[in-house]
């Protein structure tokens, strides 16, 4: 079955067509169809070439996108290692803070890491316990003021993993 197609065409076109179908041995209409079916084919081709093209920029991505997954999950890991091992440091500290760890110079009861490092005064009689973390004189000791900035990064740090232990149990 064959339908007729009217088209118009310009007259260099029309020339070159009759001139492609007496080479070929065509008639006019047959040099137009087989001319027309190979342009549909390689639109088709093309378009395949392109969908192949979309498909390997597609899987190009795909794969870029699960390296960054994968860094981000080996990231991810790492930080939760970290925040583990800052929790159970802080937990740590935080217990030994809570301990006895001296009395009182001026009412004798006993005084946490906490009340020393934190606070800094006797829970029962409100004495502060600055004398007891004086150190003593001796050789090789830290010089005062570096060690009391010590004791203030220390009472600081305590504080916060307090904080946070309270907050966490």
């Amino acid at each position: 079955m064959s339908t007729v197609v009217y088209a118009r065409v310009p007259d260099s076109l029309k020339q070159a067509l009759a001139v492609r179908a007496r080479e070929r041995g065509l008639s006019l209409t047959a040099a137009v169809v087989a001319l027309l079916e190979r342009g549909l084919d390689a639109t088709e081709d093309e378009r395949a070439r392109e969908r192949e093209g979309e498909l390997a920029a597609s899987a190009g991505e795909l794969e870029r996108t699960r390296a960054r997954l994968a860094e981000a999950q080996a990231t991810l890991a790492l930080a939760r290692e970290r925040e583990q091992l800052t929790a159970s440091s802080f937990r740590a500290l935080a217990e030994r803070a809570r301990g006895e760890l001296a009395s009182c110079p001026q009412c004798g009861k006993p005084v946490r890491g906490s009340d020393l490092l934190v606070s800094g005064h006797c829970p029962q009689c409100v004495t502060p316990l600055t004398a007891l973390l004086l150190p003593r004189p001796q050789t090789g000791a830290p010089d005062r003021d570096a060690y009391l900035a010590l004791l203030g990064a220390l009472g600081g740090l305590v504080g916060l993993a307090l904080a946070s232990t309270s907050g966490a149990g």
